[in-house]
Formats: structure tokens, sequence, C-alpha cells
């Protein structure tokens, strides 16, 4: 089996333009190609009023999105985005408008607060922090902050699933994300701020981390049972509504999310460090 590749492409309509249902179903299987979607749940969501396309599938052996951002894109659409995963890597990338040149580089994401229970009472890292204790015991923490990681949408749906193909049931430890559930994840890396480091992945007093993102779970870890026993398992939900790419920010008009200015230029050092590797 060859790598399994999670792909969100998002398609602009032109100014004055919208993509109605029949076009957002035409370019879906444009982009699936003869060989479909491998191993990945296909997702067609259209904005409301037609602006955009989002469309998620696994272009593990559909190499057709090339075709389409050359023979269509440029002539029939304002802009294209793309996230992709391959779980051959630990991190997503985001790229704009040309599947081939890009430009590439990681994909960052945002959180509003941290979730942590704990065994004991004491907050998980730094003590200072408005931290407030819930009824339920857990720790919560406003902030606002992002990271790096892989979102992997793989799923038991075969190497040929097209927008018809059955979804499988989630199993137990899945985590609910805007597509489809996720059922395995990459710890988080590249923390910001930097302080909550230590909760990037298995913490001595954590029992559960929990990233938010305006109430919705983007980041889950845990202990779960696993196939050799329990061990400390991510589930990652991250979409394009909390997704920090500067460049996607100011398409978007979104330039108060941006996060500080050095911390995508640690994400670009670290972009162009492993293009040299």
């Amino acid at each position: 089996m060859s790598n399994i590749f999670t792909d969100a492409i998002r398609v602009h309509a032109r100014p004055g333009d919208r993509i109605d249902a029949v076009e957002a179903q035409w370019i879906t299987w444009i982009l699936l190609g003869r060989r479909g979607s491998y191993h990945v749940p296909v997702l067609i969501r259209r904005e409301p009023e037609g602006a955009y396309v989002d469309i998620q599938y696994g272009s593990g052996k559909s190499p057709d999105i090339v075709n389409f951002c050359e023979d269509h894109a440029p002539h029939l659409y304002g802009a294209i985005w793309g996230r992709h995963y391959n779980e051959g890597r630990d991190r997503d990338v985001i790229w704009q408008d040309d599947v081939n040149d890009g430009p590439y580089r990681y994909c960052r994401y945002g959180f509003d607060e941290v979730r942590v229970t704990t065994t004991d009472d004491r907050p998980p890292v730094a003590p200072e922090a408005p931290w407030r204790r819930d009824p339920d015991g857990s720790w919560r923490l406003s902030v606002n902050g992002s990271y790096l990681t892989g979102n992997c949408r793989q799923a038991d749906v075969g190497p040929m699933a097209t927008p018809t193909t059955p979804l499988p049931d989630p199993p137990p430890t899945a985590l609910p994300t805007p597509t489809t559930p996720n059922d395995w994840g990459d710890p988080l890396s590249a923390i910001d701020p930097r302080w909550l480091a230590p909760l990037a992945d298995e913490h001595p007093t954590a029992t559960l981390i929990e990233y938010r993102w305006r109430g919705r779970v983007v980041h889950r870890a845990r202990e779960d049972d696993d196939w050799d026993g329990p061990s400390w398992q991510h589930r990652c939900a991250d979409d394009w509504d909390n997704c920090l790419d500067p460049e996607f920010l100011r398409a978007t008009g979104a330039t108060d999310l941006l996060a500080p200015d050095e911390v995508y230029a640690r994400d670009r050092a670290e972009w162009e460090k492993r293009a040299t590797r």
C-alpha cells in the first residue's frame, strides 16, 4: 500500500459568480479522476451562497489535481487552496493556486482555549497563568495560540472511494471533525506560546489534553487502548475555520487572526531547513 494522502481543497468562485451544487459535484469528479479517492472518505461541502466549495479526498492514486490547477482553475475560478497531509510525515502543508509550484509551507492552526484533566490539584503548566478549575475537576485556560500538526482522515472506504461510498462507523476512539471522524493523529509541534510546549504530548500529570477553537475541540490527546495496549494517542480535527496560514488569512480578510510575525518566521525557517534535507 502506498502512503495515504489526505487533501482538503477549497475552490473559490470568481467575484460575482457562484458555485452551485452541480458544479461542486463536477469539480469533485475532476479531482477524483478514474481512480477515485485512495482510502480517504470523499466529502463535498459548499458555502451556502456558493462563494466556495470544500472537497476532502485522498490523492494517493489520483494526480488529477494537477490537471485541474492547469486546465480549469486559472480560467474558471478565483482561487484554489489546498491543505495536504502525507502519512509518511507529521505536519500538514498548505499551498495556493498551483499544486506543483505552490507556494508550499507548513500549515499553522489556531486555538483559543486549552482544557486539561490532571491527576493532582495543580494546573499542568505555568501556574501563574489564569487557569480556572471547572466543577468536573479539569483546568481551563483561555489563551490565543497556534501549532503545527498532521490531519489524517483515513478510513475504511477502500482504494477507489467516491462521494457515494458508504462511510464506515467510526471507532470509539475517533474524534468528530467538521468533515469525517479522525482515528489517527500526530502530536503537536511548534506550539505558540512556547510555555505551553509541555502540553504537546505526554505530560506527567495529565490524563486528557484538549485544544479548542471557538468551543470546538480541534485537538485531543489522551491515553486510549491500542492494538498492543493503552498508549498516549492524538486525534486531530483542524479545518479551514482554524487555519492561521498568513496568506490564507490575508486572502480571506481575517487578518485579526494572524499569529505573531516571529511565529511565521520560525515556520519559514523550518520549511527551508526541510527543503534542504
